[in-house]
């Protein structure tokens, strides 16, 4: 009895080691990875929904490169630049919904990713009380900084305003 535990235990190991070295240890934790990711990015949608801007800009690397297609604009920002604008827009504007979806979620490494989806906004002008919403298409290079991922690129790929 004890023979055949430890030849199946053996068997596992080497199966196991077989894995790894054919395939790489990440892939073995892919699955994991993008549920961290999916995690993060559903913690920036409600921060943004919030209007907490300290739970926003942890989830962003200083600085945050942000390049928009649509403009051929790229802005390399310092967090505390980044802070300062979100509080001067949340004076004029009010963020109904912020969802990702659609994810393609590419694991370069262990602390290195591209999240390609559709970021579904609503805002609602504080002012006149018009409401605004989108689906932008957007691509985020993400990088792991002491166990938490963050957005060091933010890529504005397309964007579509939704009527109603």
């Amino acid at each position: 009895m004890k023979k055949s535990v430890l030849l199946s235990i053996s068997l596992i190991l080497v199966i196991l080691i077989f894995v790894i070295l054919t395939t790489g240890c990440i892939s073995l934790f892919t699955p994991l990875i993008k549920i961290e990711i999916m995690q993060m990015l559903n913690k920036l949608g409600e921060a943004n929904v919030e209007g907490n801007v300290d739970q926003i800009i942890i989830h962003y690397t200083d600085p945050i490169t942000e390049i928009n297609h649509l403009s051929e604009e790229t802005y390399v920002t310092s967090l505390e630049d980044k802070r300062i604008e979100l509080e001067e827009m949340m004076t004029y504007v009010n963020c109904l919904v912020d969802d990702f979806s659609n994810e393609d979620i590419t694991i370069l490494d262990a602390s290195n990713a591209i999240v390609e989806c559709d970021e579904h906004s609503k805002f609602q002008d504080l002012f006149d009380e018009t409401i605004y919403e989108y689906i932008d298409r957007v691509k985020l290079t993400l990088i792991k900084v002491e166990g938490n991922w963050k957005i060091s690129i933010y890529e504005l790929l397309a964007s579509e305003e939704v009527t109603q």
